[in-house]
């Protein structure tokens, strides 16, 4: 593997089709997924490892039906919610770690697609100082392109809005 190019891979487009068809097909199967606004995913009470087994007892009590639980609270929907958050766990872990990778890749790639740049940038640069042919105008033009690259922070997709 060569530290400069550790990726070689072009995705055919029947890749990307299949690819593609299993993200619709995972947004399908879980249609009933809902957005959180920050203020929400700040603010609700949330289920973690020290507090699941106290939500699970609870349940236990309520299924239980003592007098004085009120009727309208039962135990039915409650149970079906720790059920789904239970089988989500799975899910969420193998799909952030997919995530990752995919994000990691891209970093990659984009990497040594940028080194490539900057390595044209300053070929150009040494060829215009000789004068070579050509060299000039595709220096003028990636003179151009990185100053307004550097000076703006460009919005990517490696980016995670939520960290």
């Amino acid at each position: 593997m060569n530290e400069n190019n550790r990726i070689s891979k072009v995705l055919t487009s029947e890749e990307v089709s299949t690819i593609q068809q299993c993200v619709t097909t995972l947004k399908e199967n879980l249609g009933f997924l809902q957005s959180l606004t920050p203020n929400e995913r700040r603010n609700l009470p949330k289920i973690n490892s020290a507090n699941k087994i106290f939500a699970e007892d609870s349940l236990h009590i309520l299924e239980g039906k003592p007098q004085w639980i009120p009727s309208v609270l039962t135990g039915e929907e409650a149970r079906k919610d720790l059920t789904l958050f239970e089988q989500l766990d799975p899910l969420i872990l193998e799909l952030e770690s997919l995530l990752r990778h995919l994000k990691d890749t891209q970093t990659i790639v984009g990497s040594e697609v940028y080194r490539v740049a900057l390595s044209v940038y300053s070929l150009a640069d040494a060829a215009r100082k000789m004068p070579m042919e050509g060299a000039q105008s595709a220096h003028e033009l990636l003179k151009t392109r990185f100053s307004q690259s550097v000076n703006t922070k460009p919005t990517t997709p490696t980016e995670d809005p939520m960290q």
